[in-house]
């Protein structure tokens, strides 16, 4: 039998728990109604299926859809899109995460130029950078701040779940640049939190496994930080994606990202321990 090491946190972040659970209350309080998100909700295809199945459905934009109650998703939306559900007769429920929240209103605020670093086209990215006052300038990597000049004073929003160690190379080339930039936010605490437990992880076991969808930043950056850490990493959504190069190792790591339940987290654990799927979302079994 394999040694499987839990991680000392892992899965849902109070972000989106709160968002899912916005859901649910949907679900249950508005029976008979239509229901969307502005979006997926979150980063697992796993969830939002489910939610889909109860009613509650993802779309891009009110167009060709029947009114009824469409929740932000967690990442948030522009304020352009949001007016387009309210001026189309959709009640709106915010389910965009506090953090993020608070980064819109930051970067809506200041006076100076603004630069988001973060990846391009995430849903995050493209709601934050769109409260600024200006175009704020996106910085992704270190050869981005060739778009940055020394005279002007930038304030720079972060994404929440952004690489930490590409924040922290971002710092350094610039203080070596000399340009003026002023952090207002940083990843969020509960993304940093599950990259020291990873960390921790690579300390005793023989590889890591990362529970997450491929298009979640949080559970990449978990496995960039295994990656750094010289420990074999593996994305799995679930034990389908488990292969046999995966199985070989006897002491294996395990966290997930911020968007997936525990019961997943639960089937997952027990495939790699025995090969079956869990029938239990028992977080000790």
């Amino acid at each position: 039998m394999k040694n499987v090491e839990l991680a000392s946190i892992f899965g849902f972040c109070k972000g989106v728990e709160a968002s899912v659970n916005l859901a649910v209350e949907l679900i249950k309080n508005h029976k008979g109604e239509k229901l969307y998100t502005a979006g997926e909700l979150i980063h697992n295809k796993w969830i939002v299926n489910n939610l889909a199945e109860q009613g509650i459905i993802p779309i891009s934009g009110p167009e060709g859809h029947e009114k009824g109650i469409v929740l932000i998703c967690a990442h948030g939306i522009t304020p352009t899109l949001k007016q387009q559900y309210i001026d189309a007769g959709f009640k709106v429920v915010d389910g965009t995460c506090r953090i993020i929240l608070r980064n819109q209103k930051l970067i809506g605020e200041t006076n100076n130029q603004t630069i988001f670093i973060g990846k391009k086209n995430h849903p995050e990215t493209i709601s934050t950078m769109a409260f600024a006052k200006r175009p704020s300038i996106l910085i992704s990597q270190v050869s981005d701040l060739d778009l940055l000049e020394r005279n002007i004073r930038y304030d720079a929003i972060v994404q929440t779940t952004y690489s930490s160690s590409i924040i922290s190379d971002l710092k350094e080339a610039i203080k070596e640049r000399g340009l003026d930039v002023n952090f207002l936010s940083d990843i969020c605490n509960s993304s940093q939190r599950r990259r020291d437990a990873v960390k921790k992880l690579c300390e005793t076991c023989e590889s890591i496994v990362i529970i997450g969808d491929k298009h979640s930043a949080n559970s990449q950056g978990l496995k960039k930080i295994a990656e750094e850490e010289g420990k074999p990493a593996f994305l799995v959504s679930d034990v389908d994606d488990i292969t046999p190069e995966i199985l070989r190792y006897k002491h294996i790591g395990l966290s997930a990202g911020a968007s997936v339940p525990m019961d997943v987290i639960t089937r997952v654990r027990r495939y790699l321990i025995n090969g079956e799927a869990a029938c239990s979302t028992d977080s000790n079994s």
